[in-house]
């Protein structure tokens, strides 16, 4: 069953693994000196006493988590790994296609150089019968000069081999023409199985989509009925804050020595993760004036590339109340970005990515009813504009 400490507990065993994979390469780590030992197992310790503290703040609040909210977590994951999937199969869709028009061409190129093979071979064929079976033969009873002779032995040697690479060149274009045929007959069925594939993941997200719907009804008639909308959006706020803290922390210990160089010297250089009409600034008021947007709100359409707004490592990619499927990105220097509401999340913890690289696709999960994406960029945790770095 989903917990509101889950998220944090697949990071820390995903941190772990990284941590593993970075101390404990095997030939570095039985040269290692007893001194880089202990400061290896000191930061591991570090790391594992900041992510408990943080789990036990998100313990505290895990009254907050009603089944609503569970279940809606669960719809909209569900529907993520359908889109995730789906995502997949149009990727082979159009790598077989592309794949079937090369085939294609390569067939048409084959056949138009077995035409002209063909062609060379009868031309040197009718040229042969022309001259009667016994051409080479009376060619060499009249002729008397000895020089003459060996000239002309030469030119049916050569004549004989000509012929003999044309028939060789042509039964191994007709072999390759056969093979391309074949691959195409494979690619063809590969293409209905992906079509057909691609037909029932679809009925299977529409299906998921309506479970989501309703649990988004869900949710919102328990968080009305409550009267806390207010009290849960700071709940939520506080919650993303207490995370990104941990992870900040975590970070500082965790990985020291990371080259990444922060956002200090892209200030006004970088792009919007996507293209959209802004639904909310930052800083502007937020639930009748009572708080403030620490980001920005995006309009975009569902499925569309999120990218991130420059290099960096994932260090968060789960589902978190109030801004649903979520990931996080350190650029190093204490700077990070956030990008929320998302329908899939194609990046996992501990993955690099490179300035707009594809993170994941728009969506709106946590509760919104149409796609958007929440968009933040945070220094030592404190949310900046927006717009100060990206144009």
């Amino acid at each position: 069953m989903w917990t509101a400490e889950a998220p944090l507990r697949r990071w820390l065993c995903r941190a772990a693994l990284l941590w593993l994979v970075a101390f404990a390469v095997p030939g570095h780590a039985m040269a290692a000196d007893a001194q880089e030992k202990a400061q290896a197992e000191a930061r591991l310790k570090a790391l594992q006493k900041q992510i408990r503290k943080a789990k036990e703040t998100l313990e505290a609040n895990k009254a907050r988590y009603s089944s609503a909210a569970r279940d809606l977590a669960e719809a909209e994951k569900r529907v993520a790994q359908a889109a995730r999937e789906l995502r997949q199969t149009r990727q082979q869709l159009v790598e077989t296609g592309r794949r079937l028009e090369q085939l294609k061409s390569r067939q048409a190129l084959l056949e138009k150089q077995k035409r002209a093979q063909q062609d060379s071979l009868a031309r040197q064929i009718r040229a042969a019968y022309a001259n009667g079976e016994s051409e080479y033969l009376k060619i060499l009873l009249n002729l008397d000069d000895p020089a003459s002779l060996n000239r002309m032995l030469t030119y049916f040697r050569f004549l004989s081999e000509a012929r003999r690479r044309e028939i060789a060149a042509l039964i191994e274009t007709l072999q390759a023409l056969e093979q391309v045929a074949s691959d195409i007959e494979d690619k063809r069925q590969q293409l209905a199985g992906l079509v057909a594939r691609k037909e029932q993941q679809m009925a299977k997200m529409l299906r998921l989509k309506k479970e989501r719907e309703a649990a988004v009804v869900a949710w919102k008639t328990y968080v009305d009925r409550a009267g806390k909308r207010l009290n849960n959006l700071l709940a939520d706020q506080k919650e993303l804050q207490s995370l990104v803290e941990a992870l900040r922390q975590a970070i500082e210990v965790f990985m020291p020595s990371e080259s990444l160089e922060g956002l200090g010297r892209l200030r006004g250089k970088l792009r919007w993760p996507v293209k959209g009409r802004m639904l909310a600034r930052f800083g502007s008021e937020r639930h009748q004036g009572k708080m403030s947007w620490q980001g920005v709100l995006l309009a975009t359409s569902e499925g569309r590339p999120v990218h991130t707004i420059t290099a960096g490592r994932v260090v968060f990619a789960d589902w978190l109340r109030g801004y649903g499927l979520l990931t996080i990105v350190d650029h190093g220097k204490g700077y990070m970005s956030l990008y929320g509401h998302n329908q899939t999340l194609l990046k996992q913890v501990g993955d690099w990515v490179e300035p707009g690289e594809v993170i994941a696709l728009a969506g709106n999960t946590g509760g919104l009813t149409s796609p958007a994406l929440y968009f933040e960029i945070r220094y030592k945790n404190r949310p900046v504009n927006p717009a100060l770095w990206c144009r």
